[in-house]
């Protein structure tokens, strides 16, 4: 099955009524022999902890507003890919609300959420999903079935089973999650049509790929009305709809759909763009499929070197890559063939182990090419 394509998210999940505002920028006077010779903006990890630090001298550190600054600072280290201090945050951050507030109350909740989300960020799966899961039962006992906050939690947890190979157990909580979005929300909120999406997902992860593309296709549709066809939430479904299609078979039809979604990707957030290198590598899969290897070749060739840019060159995606363009070089007989075969099963088996599926599928390309 192909790989399912998932934006890295900025945010936690949570409504953008209960997100806290953006962290402050501030402006630093630098001094010399008392005179002022110049000034220096600063935002990010630099202001909030600033801030933070007037907050703590000014209402103590247990305060629900030195707290609440307390978040932001975690949440601007999340956007700088800093996630193990931001785990460590969150972490101190439910230990005090959890001790001056309740385990239960909506704001401890919602600082165990955001540390779920950057467990999950950090790949800590099973420990994400056992937080995860305890606020989406404290949210239904202490908000309701149908608040959004509740309905939003089970929309994580059922995302997370997903990554644990547990979408038999995802499906009904993600349906759940869908009818009460649409309810709570409506039909066309971007919380409501993103579960969908994700059902949709779980479907086909399922086998049901028939009703996968059905909803997919619809949701695009509706996505496509209300946020616009190059939206990054239409683009991420778009994306998914070629990995249904790919996995089905139907190589022909997505060639069609990944040549537009590239296109479309390449203006709306540039070439370079996680859904952009993901629409030139399901394309590149779409080309071979039909038997159009060369352009496949030449296609992952140019666009190979921008996922080791933008990715990194270990990334599981970038070695997806690497893996499909040995592939192809080797029915070619290309002379480079061994080498992008060798540098495929060492990324593998650094990043995924001697044993993972993937790793032996670089192995095979590797003995073909002795």
């Amino acid at each position: 099955m192909g790989r399912w394509f998932k934006r890295h998210r900025k945010h936690d999940g949570e409504p953008a009524r209960q997100s806290p505002p953006a962290g402050p920028t501030l402006e630093i006077t630098i001094t010399q022999g008392g005179r002022t010779v110049a000034t220096k903006k600063v935002g990010g990890t630099i202001a909030v902890g600033m801030q933070y630090s007037a907050y703590v001298e000014q209402y103590g550190a247990t305060d629900e507003r030195t707290l609440e600054v307390r978040s932001r600072y975690a949440q601007e280290l999340m956007r700088e890919n800093n996630v193990d201090d931001a785990v460590a945050v969150y972490q101190e951050i439910v230990a005090l609300r959890s001790a001056t507030l309740g385990p239960e109350h909506p704001n401890t909740l919602r600082s165990k959420h955001s540390l779920a989300f950057a467990l999950w960020q950090r790949g800590s799966l099973a420990e994400a999903e056992r937080v995860q899961r305890g606020v989406y039962e404290a949210r239904r006992r202490v908000l309701g079935e149908s608040d959004a906050e509740t309905l939003l939690s089970g929309d994580n947890l059922g995302w997370l089973l997903t990554e644990l190979g547990r979408s038999g157990e995802a499906e009904p909580i993600l349906r759940q999650v869908a009818d009460g979005l649409t309810r709570t929300l409506g039909k066309d909120d971007t919380h409501t049509l993103s579960s969908q999406m994700k059902l949709a997902g779980v479907q086909h992860m399922l086998g049901r790929s028939d009703q996968a593309e059905r909803a997919m296709r619809a949701v695009i549709k509706r996505m496509s009305r209300t946020l616009g066809p190059v939206s990054p939430l239409a683009l991420q479904a778009r994306s998914n709809l070629l990995v249904i299609l790919l996995d089905s078979g139907r190589a022909a039809a997505a060639v069609d759909a990944a040549q537009a979604l590239a296109e479309d990707a390449g203006r709306a957030v540039g070439d370079t763009d996680e859904v952009s290198l993901h629409a030139r590598h399901s394309l590149a899969r779409a080309l071979a499929g039909v038997g159009r290897s060369d352009e496949a070749t030449q296609l992952l060739a140019a666009t190979l070197p921008d996922s080791e840019r933008g990715r990194g060159v270990d990334h599981p995606s970038t070695l997806d890559m690497r893996i499909l363009f040995a592939e192809l070089l080797t029915e070619a007989g290309a002379p480079r063939a061994g080498q992008e075969a060798r540098a495929a099963l060492a990324g593998c088996e650094r990043v995924h182990g001697p044993g993972h599926p993937r790793t032996e599928r670089a192995r095979t390309v590797v003995r073909r090419n002795r």
